[in-house]
């Protein structure tokens, strides 16, 4: 039996196959569009009688389950979750075995909690129908938090009412990479508890991000005395790392955050959330009076440790509202949760000490990078990072994923390995291959689209120019208006002192 993620164990109870016309589910603690996907996917007619039945059972853990197959088919679980990912199993039995169903016995459970997939809203929007359809895709691969990246250098996605310029400026930049077309968009209060109460529907967790103290152009566009030094900047319009960052010495800017934030408290109830913390180029910080006498009142040797202390102030105030933090960043305190973060260098293990982690690994879980640089291969050959690792998260960034076609071309099947990663625990290339061509044809059913063979494998030229056409984005980089701009800041320094 082929099934992805692998189930811990299959066991083959007898020989005997039961012929069942029809499935209707017994009583559940399911939500109806639970039930609705369920029952859509199988496009039969029901029983007359129920025939999947659903069984408490105290002793299994929440997202554990049993299926047993006979004259009927029973599921057992002690959750919502449980159910809902035995239903997924039985899909995929169901779309291979039809209605002639093998006498087996299935126990499985996942061997890491957090199984992550990440959308970066902040580059590219894309529309409550098209979350809404990643949270199925996540729910087929036993994914359960769902990690929404809303604000950006290029865009802020979320409405917040005590800024509402936030949205009004922030939300639209006036080109893209390669074109001149305007993209906008952003998420309502509205729109945001719809994505909540669906994601929870298929036991999904949401967990917002709000990226600071550096990604903050979208904001600082919006409201220019964020900034350390103040002047109209637009929202951005292309890649790569920008030098205006928020100004952590002025407590007009931590106000700000901690208005955000509570705001964010509100709209997202799971205990996640995102502070981000990584790509903060500290040149401004270095010139800004206020940042420079914020450090010297703290006693902090250099802006590195005014990061440390910022990072870890709004982590102190996103606990006090009974919420965990994750960030980029790894050099901060041992109760902070941290996503691996790896660059394009080959790492090897991840020095963590004891701090909890998700691992991201740009080796092969950056989804967005072309196959040439992170082949299937490279994917299902991943092994987790040693130490204190709770899990795996598919990092979707946007810049060059413009929509949810483009989107299933880059996640897939290369979710379907992180998905065998994060739930039965491993995957390699030689197993997951000989389930490839099923899986491929799982995706067909469920209209998800994917990257064919020979793309998610390529070979060498095929690589090559996959790389090449991914990096002509150098040649939109401001990094020489970086530069040019910083000897402007500078002047302004120097008139200021």
């Amino acid at each position: 039996m082929k099934i992805i993620p692998q189930p811990q164990c299959i066991t083959e109870l007898s020989k005997t196959v039961f012929d069942m016309k029809g499935f209707t589910l017994g009583k559940n603690s399911l939500s109806e569009e639970a039930k609705c996907d369920f029952l859509s996917f199988l496009n039969l007619p029901q029983a007359e009688k129920e025939n999947i039945l659903f069984k408490e059972s105290t002793d299994l853990s929440d997202e554990e389950y049993i299926i047993e197959t006979g004259s009927e088919i029973v599921i057992y679980s002690n959750s919502a979750s449980g159910q809902l990912y035995a239903l997924q199993t039985l899909k995929q039995i169901l779309f291979q075995c039809g209605c002639k169903i093998p006498h087996i016995r299935v126990k499985d459970y996942p061997a890491h909690k957090f199984r992550g997939f990440m959308l970066d809203a902040g580059r590219y929007f894309f529309s409550v129908d098209d979350v809404k359809s990643i949270i199925r895709r996540m729910v087929l691969h036993k994914l359960n938090v769902l990690h929404l990246h809303l604000t950006e250098d290029q865009g802020w996605r979320i409405e917040i009412e005590k800024y509402p310029l936030l949205t009004e400026i922030g939300s639209s930049r006036k080109k893209t990479n390669f074109n001149h077309k305007a993209h906008s968009g952003f998420y309502t209060k509205a729109d945001i508890k719809e994505i909540v109460d669906y994601a929870h529907a298929f036991c999904v967790k949401v967990m917002p991000e709000f990226d600071i103290p550096g990604h903050s152009r979208a904001a600082i566009a919006a409201y220019n005395d964020l900034t350390c030094f103040p002047r109209k900047l637009p929202v951005a319009d292309h890649w790569g790392v920008k030098h205006d960052v928020l100004c952590v010495g002025n407590e007009k800017t931590m106000q700000f955050v901690y208005d955000v934030l509570d705001e964010f408290f509100e709209m997202f109830p799971d205990e996640y959330i995102h502070i981000g913390g990584d790509e903060v180029p500290k040149h401004r910080w270095d010139l800004c009076p206020a940042c420079n006498a914020k450090r010297k009142k703290l006693g902090l040797e250099n802006s590195d440790a005014l990061q440390f202390w910022f990072m870890n102030t709004v982590k102190d105030y996103c606990k006090s509202h009974g919420k965990q933090a994750f960030m980029w960043s790894w050099e901060l305190e041992d109760d902070t949760l941290l996503h691996t973060d790896l660059g394009f260098t080959k790492c090897g293990e991840m020095n963590t000490g004891n701090r909890p982690f998700i691992d991201t690994s740009t080796q092969a879980y950056y989804i967005d990078l072309p196959y040439g640089y992170i082949s299937l291969k490279d994917s299902a050959n991943h092994k987790i990072y040693s130490g204190n690792a709770i899990g795996v998260e598919a990092t979707l960034w946007t810049e060059y994923v413009p929509n949810m076609k483009k989107a299933d071309t880059m996640s897939f099947p290369r979710t379907g390995c992180l998905a065998e990663t994060g739930w039965s625990g491993s995957c390699t290339w030689e197993a997951f291959s000989e389930k490839l061509d099923y899986y491929c044809s799982f995706l067909d059913k469920n209209n998800i689209g994917y990257a064919k063979a020979n793309k998610a494998n390529p070979n060498a030229l095929r690589a090559k120019l996959s790389i090449l056409l991914f990096e002509r984005r150098q040649l939109v980089w401001e990094g020489l208006h970086n530069l040019f701009d910083d000897k402007k800041i500078e002047k302004i320094a120097r008139k200021q002192s």
